[in-house]
């Protein structure tokens, strides 16, 4: 039985570490991402405790700010390990979205402590907007921005011109799909998508044939979703 061939469309380096993933799960991973990173001069002000909603926001802060002993609150699972990898101590996740980690905030963080979200410029300070609603001392740094491709890499061309080149695409990200949507407005190509949350899947709802969400917004639910799709 021929295995299953997967569009990879996020960012390195977490392209990468998810092609990994999918091979050891028996997957032709395909990495083509539709953006990539880019940092942004950013100034760090005071803080007394961190929040990272993306593994790229742990990574790239961590070059800007030679403190490690803060409180720091993350997404879920891979941005916490992406955060304790850069030498950050004590990291809670979330294990959910933003609103889960703005609760979590909420319960855990002394409301008097400043806490700065470090992250993509396009969040616009949605969780410190929360934060602040419930009363918090909260901040919000843009530290990189995520810039699309002008054009689709040759597999997804390829596919979107109308050869069959993958069975699935995983999207991570608002942004990613959105960038996907673009490329496939004017294409009738069968795209079966994994996502891993609503928000995630909602810019190809009209266009995808066939749209999985994983039940949590982590790669492991998100492979779950995969099988599900693949062999559906």
């Amino acid at each position: 039985m021929r295995q299953s061939r997967v569009l990879v469309t996020r960012s390195e380096p977490g392209a990468s570490e998810t092609a990994a993933r999918l091979i050891e799960a028996g997957y032709v991973p395909i990495v083509e991402p539709v953006f990539a990173i880019e940092p942004v001069a950013a100034a760090v002000p005071l803080f007394d405790a961190l929040a990272f909603t993306s593994a790229n926001g742990a990574r790239i802060f961590s070059g800007l700010s030679a403190r490690r002993d803060a409180e720091v609150f993350c997404v879920g699972a891979r941005t916490a390990e992406a955060a304790r990898e850069a030498g950050y101590a004590n990291v809670t996740s979330a294990g959910g979205d933003v609103e889960a980690l703005a609760a979590l905030i909420v319960e855990k963080l002394p409301a008097s402590l400043r806490l700065l979200h470090a992250g993509n410029e396009e969040t616009r300070g949605d969780l410190t907007g929360r934060l602040r609603s419930a009363g918090h001392a909260a901040n919000f740094v843009a530290i990189f921005r995520a810039i699309a491709v002008d054009a689709p890499g040759p597999v997804l061309a390829s596919h979107l011109a109308g050869q069959r080149a993958f069975e699935a695409v995983l999207i991570h990200s608002p942004r990613g799909a959105k960038i996907l949507s673009g490329f496939a407005t004017n294409t009738s190509a069968p795209l079966a998508i994994a996502a891993i949350s609503s928000a995630a899947a909602a810019p190809l709802a009209s266009l995808a044939q066939r749209v999985e969400i994983a039940a949590d917004p982590d790669e492991q639910s998100l492979l779950s979703t995969l099988s599900r799709l693949v062999s559906g």
